[in-house]
């Protein structure tokens, strides 16, 4: 028994040497892809102001159609100054931002508020005094993990039409969590619909875009402290402070790349 108890112990201190080798080796994985080191950039590649114009002219069609708010037209531009800093211009208002970059990109790559890529909202609180509409169930963040859900166990509450509309998640939708494990992150990609409560926000891009690398930098963020750490990292989600959350953005067909470039590295070392 002496040595079974010796045995098990080291194989514990093994297991927990192989997790924190993979996490760090993931981290750097992903520190490369989401500073642009991990494929090289094509000059073929739709240039990411094409992007930003598509989103631009989706938000005004949103916005005719009654489906966005005349705050969410404002633009937000970040560019670089003569002086090599970083500089953002939202209507006439120009400030510098310097101090929020946290890294360097390639050049033509452009760094954007999470709000202009996508449109996004919390779900439903439940309280005593909003008890309208037809039952459904629902998702809370203790049902999103890092990529995954657990969905057992579901709770039902009561949705309005109008409810129904701001809470429900479809197929491609990036959550995001709010409190507890904060900007812990998945994507829905199951074929049903599902509600959220208050306490997840659901991220929906205004255009096509590929989703599973802002996953990626939502990862890495959080494990280096951007997000739910100290110093400049965000203590919390609120809507207005993910709204503003600055993320890199490279063309869609180099964020593929890069996603198939990640899930392949990480895929080898966990095979080895």
């Amino acid at each position: 028994m002496p040595i079974a108890d010796k045995y098990e112990k080291s194989q514990e201190a093994l297991d927990k040497l192989n997790a924190d080798i993979f996490n760090k080796l993931k981290k750097s994985v992903l520190q490369e892809a989401i500073q642009g080191r991990l494929v090289p950039q094509d000059p073929n590649d739709e240039s990411t102001s094409v992007l930003l114009e598509r989103i631009k002219e989706e938000k005004a069609k949103l916005f005719k159609e009654g489906k966005l708010k005349k705050k969410d037209l404002v633009d937000s531009v970040i560019f670089k100054g003569d002086d090599n800093k970083y500089y953002e211009k939202v209507g006439s208002q120009v400030s510098c931002i310097d101090e929020e970059i946290p890294f360097e990109i390639p050049a033509n790559w452009e760094w954007v508020r999470l709000g202009t890529l996508y449109q996004h909202n919390t779900g439903k609180a439940l309280n005593g005094a909003n008890q309208k509409g037809v039952a459904y169930e629902y998702i809370t963040t203790s049902n999103l993990y890092w990529n995954y859900f657990v969905l057992d166990k579901l709770r039902s509450m009561p949705f309005t039409d109008e409810e129904l509309e701001k809470c429900t998640v479809k197929k491609g939708d990036l959550l995001v969590c709010e409190g507890g494990d904060i900007g812990r992150s998945a994507i829905w990609n199951f074929d049903y619909d599902i509600r959220i409560q208050n306490h997840i926000h659901r991220l929906r891009p205004y255009v096509p875009l590929c989703s599973l690398f802002f996953y990626y930098a939502l990862y890495l963020y959080k494990h280096i402290g951007l997000i739910g750490g100290k110093g400049i990292g965000i203590q919390g989600l609120s809507s207005n402070a993910l709204h503003r959350l600055l993320l890199p953005l490279p063309s869609i067909a180099e964020q593929e790349r890069i996603v198939d470039k990640i899930e392949f590295v990480i895929a080898s070392i966990t095979r080895r």
